[in-house]
């Protein structure tokens, strides 16, 4: 009998490999917590010192302390001194550490550790509800029910908890917000955040938080410039900006936000003698900039699961009001990075998917710039359409607004087609998807540096 226990205790999944590798993942990205949903709890690790180290990140991820060796070595011996101690803190992970370097499939891990716990429960439920039935006193309703309620136990932590309400209950708490909106509004309280062009605000409404909006474009239509000027604009409002630039490093970024702020053509910056107007001009700008609240993280090569934990990061500390990231198109989409995905279209939706779900986590506005093929380079009229934009069926159905950017005058197309006025200095903005307004097409003014945008 005792050798038949063995053997089923050896059986029962325990994946120590698995549970190494979530607390792996968390020792180099304690923000990867935010990635389990509170799914995972200390209970579930079978292994004493996994179970332990994980109790004592997530104190320390609650208490938004430091996360590393020697703090979830030091939390460990507060939490329990005698586990601790008999595991020797951290050093029966020296050697795994190597394994696991990146966060990005902690879910992966996670499941493996949810599904082996699952089974050492249900597998613990089953062989007590077994000796219960060998006993004649055992009241074969009362134990259809102990089954029962075991397994539905377990099925909460298998089942995507419902959020269904019904929809009478919920109207007059709907309606009831609208109608402090417009209250808001009406005494001319800014509730959304400005884009700062007025004809774009008007039919967008502005930046809604938990929304995210694709800007699109081809090359040198100006992604960048109407993305900064959309950062500074709500950053003048007092809203919080986080930049995250794959194209620019923070210097360019930089220069280019105190020449949209001064005026001065951007190559007076990199290579052209500035007068001593300008140079006081450009510190007046410095100084302006100084007080803005944007924020800039370089992510050149940084994994969609880095950026999203820079973010969460960030919006820790700052309480982020808006997400820029530029731009979608160089994010890594190596077949190492995305073992699941069979092209790179897929891929970029799959980000897109992921960048949708973190704006929707933290509450912020997300804007998100993208570059559309080449295909409308080959048309007859380059006014872009949503088949340019890349795995445009993935993108438009994610993105709450796709709005494209063109420059007739790129194009040499120095006058609009129907009404023959000057479109020199002259952008549009097509609204191509709107989820919860009108479409339709905006214009703006610029300069020729594209460093300054203006109202049309």
């Amino acid at each position: 009998m005792k050798n038949n226990k063995q053997t089923e205790q050896a059986l029962l999944p325990e994946v120590e490999e698995m549970e190494r590798a979530v607390i792996l993942s968390l020792l180099v990205q304690s923000d990867a917590m935010a990635d389990l949903s509170g799914r995972i709890e200390e209970r579930m690790f079978f292994h004493a010192g996994c179970r332990l180290a994980y109790q004592a990140i997530r104190a320390l991820y609650d208490r938004q302390a430091d996360v590393d060796m020697l703090t979830i070595e030091q939390e460990m011996r507060l939490l329990n001194p005698e586990v601790s101690e008999l595991q020797g803190g951290l050093t029966f992970f020296s050697d795994g550490l190597t394994s696991v370097r990146r966060a990005d499939h902690i879910r992966t891990y996670a499941a493996h550790v949810l599904r082996a716990w699952g089974l050492r429960t249900l597998h613990s439920h089953l062989r007590q509800r077994t000796l219960e039935c060998c006993r004649p006193e055992t009241d074969i309703l009362s134990l259809f029910a102990a089954v029962h309620a075991d397994v539905e136990q377990l099925e909460t932590f298998f089942t995507p908890p419902g959020q269904a309400s019904l929809a009478g209950s919920m109207a007059k708490e709907v309606l009831e917000t609208i109608f402090e909106e417009q209250r808001r509004q009406a005494a001319g309280e800014l509730l959304q955040i400005p884009t700062g062009i007025k004809n774009l605000t008007r039919v967008w409404g502005g930046l809604y938080r938990g929304e995210l909006q694709v800007l699109a474009g081809r090359p040198s239509m100006g992604k960048t410039a109407i993305s900064l000027h959309m950062a500074l604009s709500a950053a003048r409002q007092g809203n919080k900006v986080g930049l995250f630039s794959f194209e620019m490093i923070p210097r360019q970024l930089i220069s280019r936000l105190l020449s949209c702020l001064s005026g001065i053509h951007p190559d007076k910056l990199r290579f052209q003698r500035l007068t001593q107007a300008e140079r006081e001009t450009l510190c007046q700008a410095q100084e302006e900039l100084e007080k803005l609240p944007i924020y800039i993280d370089y992510c050149s090569g940084a994994t969609i699961g880095e950026v999203r934990a820079r973010c969460r990061q960030l919006h820790r500390l700052h309480h982020l009001d808006l997400v820029m990231i530029d731009y979608l198109n160089l994010f890594p989409v190596a077949s190492g990075e995305n073992p699941l995905k069979n092209t790179m279209d897929l891929a970029l939706g799959d980000i897109t998917r992921q960048i949708k779900g973190m704006v929707m986590e933290l509450d912020v506005a997300g804007v998100l710039v993208a570059q559309l093929n080449r295909q409308c380079e080959m048309c007859t009229d380059h006014t872009p359409v949503m088949s340019d934009l890349r795995n445009s069926g993935e993108i438009e159905q994610i993105a709450d607004s796709v709005v494209f950017i063109y420059r007739p005058e790129f194009y040499r197309e120095f006058y609009d087609k129907q009404t023959k006025e000057d479109m020199r200095g002259v952008g549009q903005l097509f609204i191509a998807k709107n989820r919860n307004g009108s479409t339709g097409e905006v214009r703006f003014r610029y300069n020729s540096s594209l460093t300054q945008i203006r109202d049309y």
